[in-house]
C-alpha cells in the first residue's frame, strides 16, 4: 500500500501542518459549546472531492483507548477527524482528555486512496500521554521514520460522512456536520445502537455495557427544526427481536425530546438537553449525561454520542463514565440512515459491492472477559456461501457474502488482496423487509476462519439491519448479539 512507503518531505510537512492547524483552531475551553471547530470546506456537492480538509464528528465507541505501554487512557469522549483528500493528510483529535478541557491531537499523518476508494492512513506522528522525563503530565510528540500502517477510512462523495478505524481502536462512524437541521418538515431516520460490551441481564450498567434483552437495539425518530431549535418526535426504541419479550426496552427515553443546534468543536451539533447541566462548576465539575447528535447535510448520516461531556475514564482508580443519555441508542450512541420513502429493492441492495468494518464489542461476562475486535471488511463480489454456512431456503435473494482482509503482523492488510476484495468467511442474510429499509429478521453467519471469531467454528446468530441511501449509494448497518458478545457491521457501497 502507499501508506507503507517512506514519507516524502512534502507529506511530512502536510501532516504536521494539519496537526498544528487542528490544535490552534480548537485550543479553547470545551464547555463553551457555542465556540468550536468547523471545517473550512463547503458542504457535500454530490460527488466532487473537497478542496482542503474536512472535519468529521465521531462518537465514543467502547474499546477506544490510548496508551504508551505503561499508561492507559480511555477515549470515553467524542472526537474529530480532519481528512484532507487533496493534500493527502489526516489528524485525529480528542477533547477533555487527562483533565484538560481543550483539544488534544492524538495522531496525524498521511493518507493514500487505494482500490475501491479505501483510504489507507499512515501515522506520521502521535502524541503520547504523560511520558515526560520530569514527571509532568501532558502529551508529547513521537514521530515515525515511516508511516505506521493499519488505519483505514471510507468517505462518501463530497466528504459528507464515512467510517474510520485507527490501528488499535474500534471503528467509528463519521459525519461532517457542516450545517444544522433546517427543515420544519420532519425527516424520519432509522437507527441502530452502537453497542458496548455485553453484560449479564439485570446487572448494573448504563453506557459502559449493553444488555440486548432490556436495552435499545434499534428504532426510529422524526427530526424537525426551527432556527436553532431541534425537535425529536415519535421516538421508537426496541430491543432485539431474537431475545424475545415485549420488544420494549426496560428503560426507554421519552417519545419526544428538544435540543439546540450550534457550532461546536465537532461541527454543527445538536445537544440534548441544551445547555449542558453542570453541578459544582470548576475543577471538579459534574456534567449531566448529554446526547450529541450530528446529521449530514441534506438528510445524510445521523451519528449520536450519548456519553456525558468531557468525562475522564483512565486507569488508576478514576470512576468510569456516568449513565448515558438515552435519547436514541443505548450502548455508547447510535448511527442512523434516512428512512426510504418506499420499500427497497432488496435484490439491488445485496447485488451492490461494499467496503466497511465488522466490530465486536466484547463482554464483561466470564473470566477473563472477551476483548473487543474490529476489522476492515469487503462484501459483495462472491456468489458462494462460506463453508459451513447454511441459511434457510431462498437465501441468495437477500444475502451478502464477504469477510475480513488477510492479516499481516496482526493488522488488516488490504494490500495482500490484489483485486481489492476480502476473504469469503462471512455472510449476512437480510431476510424479509419489515418496513421500508428495516430488516428485523436478519441472520449473520460467521465462518470459522474469520479473524474475530473466538470460537474456531462456523455459527449463525440473529440480527436487525437498516438500509438506505447516502449520496445515491447504499448503506447497510447491522446489529446483533451471539452468546459471547454484540456485533455491529457498517457497510458503505464502494466504487
Amino acid at each position: 500500500m502507499e501508506s507503507n512507503k517512506p514519507l516524502t518531505d512534502r507529506y511530512r510537512t502536510l501532516a504536521r501542518r494539519l496537526a498544528r492547524k487542528s490544535g490552534v483552531l480548537c485550543g479553547v475551553v470545551l464547555m463553551f459549546w457555542m465556540i468550536g471547530c468547523s471545517s473550512t470546506t463547503t458542504t457535500s456537492n454530490g460527488g466532487q472531492s473537497q478542496q482542503g480538509p474536512q472535519t468529521y464528528f465521531a462518537p465514543y465507541v467502547a474499546g477506544a483507548t490510548y496508551a504508551d505501554g505503561n499508561y492507559s487512557l480511555s477515549l470515553s469522549v467524542p472526537q474529530t477527524y480532519s481528512i484532507d483528500d487533496t493534500g493527502g493528510a489526516f489528524s485525529q483529535t480528542a477533547y477533555g482528555l487527562h483533565g484538560n478541557t481543550g483539544a488534544q491531537i492524538l495522531d496525524a499523518g498521511v493518507l493514500a486512496v487505494g482500490q475501491r476508494g479505501l483510504r489507507s492512513l499512515g501515522i506520521d506522528v502521535n502524541y503520547i500521554c504523560c511520558n515526560s522525563s520530569n514527571g509532568n503530565s501532558g502529551f508529547y510528540p513521537s514521530t515515525y521514520p515511516t508511516p505506521e500502517p493499519g488505519s483505514f477510512a471510507l468517505e462518501l462523495a463530497g466528504q459528507a460522512s464515512g467510517l474510520v478505524q485507527m490501528v488499535g481502536q474500534p471503528v467509528a462512524p463519521l459525519v461532517a456536520a457542516t450545517q444544522c437541521p433546517s427543515s420544519t418538515t420532519p425527516q424520519t431516520y432509522q437507527f441502530v445502537t452502537i453497542p458496548s460490551p455485553l453484560r449479564s441481564p439485570g446487572s448494573a450498567g448504563g453506557g459502559t455495557s449493553w444488555d440486548p434483552t432490556a436495552e435499545t437495539a434499534y428504532g426510529s425518530v422524526d427530526i424537525a427544526s426551527t432556527g436553532t431549535a431541534v425537535t425529536l418526535q415519535n421516538i421508537h426504541q426496541l430491543t432485539l427481536p431474537s431475545v424475545g419479550g415485549t420488544g420494549i426496552p426496560a428503560t426507554s427515553g421519552p417519545s419526544s425530546a428538544a435540543g439546540a443546534c450550534a457550532p461546536t468543536y465537532f461541527g454543527n451539533i445538536t445537544n440534548m438537553p441544551s445547555p449542558a447541566i453542570i453541578t459544582d462548576p470548576g475543577a471538579n465539575q459534574v456534567v449531566s449525561p448529554q446526547a450529541k447528535i450530528g446529521i449530514g447535510a441534506n438528510g445524510g448520516l445521523l451519528v449520536e454520542d450519548d456519553q456525558a461531556i468531557g468525562i475522564l475514564a483512565e486507569s488508576g482508580g478514576v470512576p468510569p463514565p456516568p449513565p448515558y443519555n438515552n435519547t436514541l441508542g443505548a450502548g455508547t450512541g447510535a448511527v442512523g440512515l434516512p428512512k426510504p420513502l418506499s420499500a427497497l429493492d432488496t435484490g439491488a441492495v445485496v447485488a451492490a459491492q461494499y467496503l466497511g468494518f465488522i466490530y465486536a464489542a466484547g463482554t464483561s461476562r466470564g473470566t477473563p472477559p472477551i476483548a473487543w475486535s474490529s476489522h476492515l471488511a469487503s462484501f459483495g463480489g462472491y456468489s458462494n456461501l462460506p463453508s459451513g454456512c447454511d441459511f434457510t431456503a431462498g437465501a441468495g435473494i437477500s444475502t451478502l457474502i464477504g469477510g475480513d482482509f488477510p492479516q499481516s503482523n496482526g493488522q488488516d492488510d488490504p494490500s495482500a488482496s490484489p483485486d481489492g476484495f476480502g476473504n469469503n468467511d462471512f455472510a449476512i442474510d437480510l431476510g424479509t423487509q419489515s418496513t421500508a429499509g428495516l430488516y428485523t429478521g436478519a441472520t449473520v453467519c460467521m465462518g470459522a476462519n474469520y479473524a474475530g471469531n473466538i470460537t474456531g467454528a462456523t455459527y449463525t446468530f440473529s440480527a436487525v439491519a437498516i438500509a438506505g441511501q447516502l449520496d445515491g449509494k447504499y448503506a447497510i448497518f447491522v446489529l446483533g448479539a451471539d452468546s459471547t458478545q454484540p456485533w455491529a457491521i457498517y457497510l458503505l457501497q464502494s466504487n
